[in-house]
């Protein structure tokens, strides 16, 4: 496949048009924790953004050639700047966000709200109440924002958090819509973030970052989890995605310290040990965005980050199949920030990131070039407007 697309790919980290240059400023734009590009159930894309007072979203027209609309400002009541988000089978998108708490403690609690379809409201926001350990510290507080699964089969949602003390709660609502309260996962505590997802068929699944390394905790049935693997290696924080490459079965990224190089890992099978395999890459920065499509006719899995040069990065291999080498292509996109792919409506890889401004901008793949992406495009307003959809 071929894979070198830089020479068309330039643009300003102040914005795709030589014409931005006068444009109103948008407000400080953050990436949510976790994936933040989904394609609906009517195939659109949607990104979200972290704002001032909330989410800020972007939506494909029915018809891509149509171009975006957004950004749509959504306030978030107690907003304190930071969301996690998930997709359903259906497309629903659903968003955890901790909220200045209501009782007054200065301890944030957690609140939740889903998008059932593409360009339309978000439901109100709900609030799940503080996590808590019963009989643990009064001033625990989590270590970094909540982070959210979704059972794919059930449609059941599992919000998670790690406290600073109380180890990783989490609060789930089931498949006919109720919540239940926070009960705790793992008693251990983990300062780092933690990267959940539940593959189709298996159990709810996370890797947590503390001292001691990288954990992996797995759902062991009854609402009950278990410490399943220690893994070797150290990990960068901020570094992890994850997504599912078998039935039952993930694996999770990161960068390596040492070099910054991106490694992947699998838990092993049937009393055999993990797999941890080089990816490559090295002196790069941040989490990659990660998905699974078809290229040349391959399950392939595809990663998206910023290399050692600033620019965009894409990495592709046939799934599960990451020691028998990998694709590369350099999509240049010098400035972007935190770069996600997705697969639009008509198969294509879409590349999206942020540029320094806080407009979105992205690439498309040629199909019938491998992987060779088009320019890329700034796409929606330039200012913010009140989210007015309709459920």
């Amino acid at each position: 496949m071929r894979g070198n697309s830089a020479g068309r790919t330039a643009f300003s980290a102040r914005g795709a048009a030589s014409g931005d240059a006068g444009r109103p400023a948008l407000p400080p734009v953050r990436p949510p924790a976790g994936t933040w590009l989904f394609t609906g159930g009517d195939d659109r894309l949607t990104a979200y953004a972290c704002g001032p007072d909330g989410l800020l979203r972007w939506t494909e027209a029915a018809a891509p050639a149509s171009g975006w609309t957004g950004p749509e400002r959504f306030e978030v009541p107690g907003w304190t700047g930071s969301a996690a988000m998930a997709r359903s089978r259906e497309g629903y998108v659903h968003f955890a966000a901790p909220v200045t708490a209501r009782d007054g403690s200065g301890r944030p609690e957690i609140a939740v709200s889903t998008q059932f379809q593409s360009g339309r409201a978000l439901t109100d926001w709900r609030g799940l109440g503080v996590p808590h350990v019963r009989g643990g510290p009064t001033d625990d507080v989590p270590t970094g924002p909540p982070r959210v699964a979704v059972n794919q089969r059930s449609g059941s949602v599992h919000v998670l958090v790690s406290l600073r003390h109380g180890g990783i709660l989490r609060c789930s609502r089931n498949a006919e819509g109720v919540w239940g309260g926070w009960k705790q996962l793992s008693p251990d505590p983990y300062e780092g973030e933690v990267t959940p997802l539940m593959p189709v068929g298996g159990p709810l699944e996370l890797l947590a970052l503390g001292p001691a390394g990288a954990d992996r905790w797995t759902g062991a049935g009854q609402g009950r989890f278990r410490h399943a693997d220690r893994v070797p290696s150290p990990v960068v924080p901020g570094t992890t995605a994850v997504c599912e490459t078998g039935p039952r079965r993930v694996t999770y990224f990161w960068r390596y310290p040492g070099d910054g190089s991106l490694v992947a890992w699998r838990a092993g099978e049937q009393g055999l040990q993990g797999t941890l395999v080089g990816l490559g890459d090295a002196g790069g920065r941040g989490a990659p965005g990660v998905v699974r499509t078809m290229l040349g006719g391959y399950d392939c899995t595809v990663l998206t980050h910023i290399g050692a040069d600033g620019g965009v990065e894409l990495t592709a291999y046939v799934t599960e199949n990451e020691a028998y080498g990998t694709w590369r292509a350099s999509l240049g996109g010098h400035g972007a920030l935190t770069p996600q792919p997705a697969v639009d409506a008509a198969g294509r890889i879409v590349v999206a990131a942020f540029d320094r401004d806080g407009a979105l901008v992205l690439t498309r793949q040629d199909p019938a070039q491998g992987l060779v992406f088009g320019p890329w495009d700034t796409v929606g307003s330039p200012q913010p407007r009140p989210g007015t959809g309709k459920r």
